[in-house]
């Protein structure tokens, strides 16, 4: 384990002590303070603040399980192995310790060297068996229920993220926005986290388009997941069962790096087009390349909350009545305060994950474009104060500032 010098943890925190009479003032930050600076996703910052705890404080559990998360997070396996153990020497019941050794074991989430996911199993239903409003636990049990082909888990899993208010009212509102627009029997490749998660509760909870398949991109480089999403979802793929095995990542004849995952959509692209897929193949706005294959760029249509594959040549890039439609049915009201959840121990959902709202901005920004560009300015200007109402109303408002101007003046020249 990393040590620190009594003069590095005070420096950590901000200032030197003070020598006054032969004694010293030698607290440093409080475990609240370390927390808020991890959270930042600040995490070399972090570090010593959480170990400064941990030392002066040897018998609190919590300070251990967060500077083991930490240490985890830099890449300190065995470090935050030791950590994450004396919290459970302290507390056998700590989910959060069991949590973070099943996040260390989990062969998706860490390259150490005693990577198993029987452990990591082990510890994630320990987890949630001594805390089963953790929904962090439930996050990572849920896609270890998919690689061991349990539904029943799954499904719990995908609820408890909801009831345990891991899943904010705010992201459900952007993924039920997401999923209802779809086209029917829709194939939705999502991009991270908070797209697909809350994506997949909203099913499971609600009943949500379950006609929908949430397929994410990352875990579509694993043949488990793979294998279990298209018998969950009855999808055709286009490698063969050995083919998924063996496949290995490549460079294509441009330098690309062609992945597992960008394989078998590129194939399911392909199987579009030769119209051996029946299935609406679409993309959340949240994937940022479409470079499947190089038949996918130019052919996603913007619909809104997503774009659409159209295997044939389009007129146009954006679609302006779905548009229109998807944006209708969108309540500021409901996409107000954050998109990560206050028991969230991400830091990077807890520092990033607000700015998805600003997807519907954007979309209504490309639908006001589109209003200029068919000659309806009136409706353009009445879409644009929509969207400056919109921005206000989110936590990650304020970033389309000159854009809102620029149209402001274009629209105005016209009218």
């Amino acid at each position: 384990m990393k040590k620190y010098s009594l003069f590095a943890l005070l420096v950590a925190a901000g200032g030197l002590a003070i020598f006054t009479g032969g004694c010293s003032d030698a607290r440093g930050p409080t475990l609240d303070e370390g927390v808020a600076v991890f959270l930042e996703n600040n995490l070399d910052g972090a570090e010593p603040m959480l170990a400064g705890v941990a030392e002066r404080e040897p018998g609190n559990a919590d300070a251990r399980a967060w500077h083991a998360e930490c240490l985890r997070r830099q890449g300190e396996p065995d470090d935050a192995y030791k950590e994450a153990a004396a919290a459970l020497a302290m507390d056998p019941d700590h989910a959060f310790a069991h949590t973070v050794l099943g996040d260390l074991f989990s062969p998706r989430l860490s390259s150490w060297a005693r990577v198993d996911a029987d452990s990591a199993w082990h510890h994630f239903l320990l987890a949630v068996e001594a805390d089963h409003a953790d929904g962090n636990a439930w996050s990572s049990l849920w896609v270890h229920s998919m690689m061991r082909d349990n539904a029943d888990l799954e499904h719990e899993a995908a609820v408890a993220m909801l009831d345990s208010g891991f899943l904010t009212p705010a992201v459900l509102a952007y993924n039920r926005w997401q999923l209802e627009h779809l086209p029917p029997n829709a194939i939705l490749l999502t991009n991270g986290d908070m797209d697909t998660y809350p994506a997949v509760a909203l099913q499971e909870a609600e009943g949500l388009r379950e006609d929908v398949a949430v397929i994410n991109l990352s875990l579509l480089n694993l043949p488990w997941y793979v294998r279990n999403r298209a018998a969950k979802y009855d999808l055709p793929l286009p490698l063969s069962d050995d083919e998924l095995d063996r496949f290995e990542h490549y460079r294509n004849i441009d330098g690309d790096v062609v992945t597992r995952s960008g394989r078998i959509v590129a194939g399911w692209l392909e199987m579009q087009r030769l119209r051996e897929l029946d299935r609406p193949l679409c993309a959340a706005v949240t994937v940022s390349s479409f470079d499947f294959s190089r038949d996918a760029v130019g052919r996603m249509i913007y619909c809104g909350s997503y774009y659409e594959y159209m295997p044939r040549a389009p007129r146009d890039d954006a679609d302006i009545d779905e548009i229109g439609h998807n944006l209708a049915m969108v309540r500021p009201e409901d996409f107000e305060g954050p998109f990560a959840s206050a028991i969230d121990r991400s830091p990077v959902r807890r520092s990033q994950t607000d700015r998805i709202a600003q997807n519907v901005t954007a979309a209504m920004l490309r639908y006001v474009d589109l209003l200029v560009r068919a000659g309806r300015f009136d409706e353009a200007m009445d879409a644009l104060s929509e969207a400056e109402y919109f921005d206000s109303r989110i936590s990650a408002g304020g970033a389309f500032e000159a854009r809102f101007d620029s149209l402001r003046e274009t629209i105005g020249t016209t009218i």
